[in-house]
Formats: C-alpha cells, structure tokens, sequence
C-alpha cells in the first residue's frame, strides 16, 4: 500500500507541476471502467481502486476457482476408490489366510467302502501236520509216502456208449393232429321271424314317344324348342334342344318325363352334345296333374348338377324317401352365355319299382 501511495503522489506531483517549467505531461490512454481514473497502455491495474485491466486473468477469479473446486473433488473421488479397493482386498486376504477351526484332530476320508483289517494269519511252518491243516496232493506225508492226487472220473457225453460207440438220440413221434369239430348251426329260435324277402332289383325305365314332354312355366319370348320324344328314342342322331335369347338371364325350362309308374329313383345318365350347363332335378308321385310352377310344393327337390357333360351319370339314392312317377330336368343356365343352347340326345333313368 505505500508502494501504491508514493506513486500517486508522484504522479499528483507531475500533473500539478506548471505548464511551463518545460516537463514532459503524459495523456492517459483509457480510464478505469470501475472508478474512472486515468490510466496508461500497459498497466494492468488500476491504482486507484485496484481493479484489473479487462482481458486479464486476473479479472474472471471465478473460472480460477471453479477449476479449483473440480479438481479437488476428482482427486477425492478418486481416493476414495482405491481406498474402498484396498480394503476390500485386504480383507478379502485375510480372510483366506485364516486357519480354518477345528479340534485339531486328523479328517478322515470316507472312502467307497469301508477296508476292514485283515485278520491275523498265524504261520504255517512247512511240513507241520495238525488239525486244520491239510497238505497238498503230491507233497509227502508224515510217514514219507508220497500221497497221490485224487483221480476224476470223466462222465462220457449223452448219447455216447461206453467203448466209443455212439447212441442215436430217441425219435418222438410228431403229436397226432386233432382235426377241428365241425361248426354247428344252433337251431332257429322259437317264435323267430323268417328272413325278410329280397326286394325288387333296380330296372332300366323304358319310355315311349309320349313320356316325355317340354315344361317351359316361364314362356319366356323368343324361347324356341325341339321335340321332346328325341331325348327318349335312344338315338343319338336326334336331341331335345332349347335355345333363348342371349340377355343373361336363366333359360328356366325343361324336360319332363312320365315314367309310368311310381320308382324309387337310383341313377340318371345325360347324353348331350353341349356340356357344362347346369340342371335342377324334380320329382312328383302324381302324374294326375303336372304343377304349373317350379316352386309348387308338389315337386321335390331331388338333387344339382353344376356342369353336366357327355355321358354324365348321377346318382339318385336315398335323395328321397318317396317313390316318384314324374321326373323333370329343369334347366337353369347354359354352358356358354353367348351362345344360351342345351341339348339333350338321350336320357336313361335307372329306379326300383
């Protein structure tokens, strides 16, 4: 502080100096930011209230600090680690150095079973005799004599005679062969019903010329038939056609047969030229009075075909429980849109009467 005193009284000296005693007065290149007290290029505190120059080090203390404050707790950190590893070790060893507790007595080790001691042998003195002891064949006995080992007879194998000769084994005769009784029929019990009868075998039905006829409910305009009886004539140079106008819609007509009498329908075999045109089956028990509609409810529905082709054969058992007199092929669509034309050239239908 004397120091800083001594040079602003010099300093106060020279600046109240006269004007013309013919001394140097140096201008002050900037002022004090925090007092503003003149100061020179090149100082770097203030010497009036002590403040440094701004671009210092000296005027951010506080990064000096910070860096102090972390280093500080990195190098704390960091002891504490190798502290917290040296005891661990240390202990760790410790505890593995330590002898291990007992009485001091020797740990036997169980073995896989436990060795009882042998008995004591007593001495056997060579040529001793006495109770217990037996002396080996050939060895000579009390007397000198020489004891000759005892002689095996050799049993000769079964079925060998004595002398060499060889016996053939006995032959058992094979076990006569018992023939197995003769299957009984048990007699028919009393008040037993006879066997039912076999039924009627299935039968080709044959038509005539008018068993066959063309159902066409709908009257469709521009609907064009052929005679029905050439579906039934067994030839197949003549068909039953139908052919409707091309509008997209179902043709919704048919062929409708007379089988006589009533049948429990078995089969059905379509011949045709055209294919893949699909056909709805129909039964009726009377043929008194055809019904005028397809939804009447004296037709029962039999069964679809979906594609019929050449030579198709469908099957018709058990599609209903009712013998049927009239069988109608109701035919919905055709094979090819564009050209809406069926035609049947024969019609077998195959029942039991």
């Amino acid at each position: 502080m004397a120091l800083l005193l001594r040079d602003r009284d010099a300093t106060s000296e020279v600046a109240a100096g006269p004007p013309g005693d013919g001394a140097s007065v140096s201008a002050p290149d900037f002022a004090c930011e925090t007092c503003g007290a003149a100061m020179l290029a090149g100082q770097d505190w203030c010497l009036e209230c002590g403040t440094a120059v701004p671009g210092r080090l000296g005027a951010r203390p506080g990064w000096r600090a910070a860096f102090t404050v972390v280093a500080l707790t990195l190098l704390l950190v960091v002891g504490a680690v190798v502290a917290s590893y040296a005891a661990l070790t240390t202990d760790a060893e410790r505890r593995a150095a330590a002898p291990s507790s007992g009485d001091g007595s020797p740990i036997a080790a169980p073995g896989p079973g436990a060795v009882q001691p042998a008995a004591p042998v007593a001495p056997i003195t060579p040529g001793a005799t006495g109770p217990g002891v037996t002396p080996p064949a050939g060895t000579t006995g009390p007397a000198g004599a020489v004891t000759p080992p005892p002689i095996i007879p050799v049993q000769p194998p079964a079925g060998t005679a004595p002398g060499g000769a060889v016996t053939p084994p006995a032959v058992t005769p094979p076990p006569a062969v018992t023939p197995p009784p003769a299957a009984v029929t048990p007699p028919p019990a009393a008040n037993t019903p006879p066997p039912p009868a076999a039924g009627p075998s299935a039968e080709v039905v044959k038509f005539d010329k008018d068993s066959a006829s063309t159902y066409d409910p709908a009257k469709r305009a521009g609907a064009e038939f052929g005679p029905a009886r050439y579906a039934v004539d067994k030839s197949m140079k003549s068909e039953w056609d139908v052919v409707v106008p091309a509008d997209g819609k179902p043709i919704g007509a048919g062929l409708l047969l007379d089988l006589g009498k009533p049948y429990a329908l078995r089969a059905l075999e379509i011949a045709t030229p055209t294919k893949n045109f699909s056909v709805e089956l129909y039964g009726a028990v009377s043929a008194k009075e055809t019904p005028e509609d397809i939804l009447d409810k004296r037709w029962e529905h039999l069964t679809d075909i979906k594609k019929v082709t050449d030579g198709k054969r469908v099957s018709l058992l058990n599609k209903s429980t009712k013998k049927q007199r009239l069988l109608l092929l109701y035919i919905t669509l055709p094979g090819e849109p564009t050209d809406p034309r069926v035609a049947i050239e024969n019609v077998k239908v195959a029942g039991t009467p």
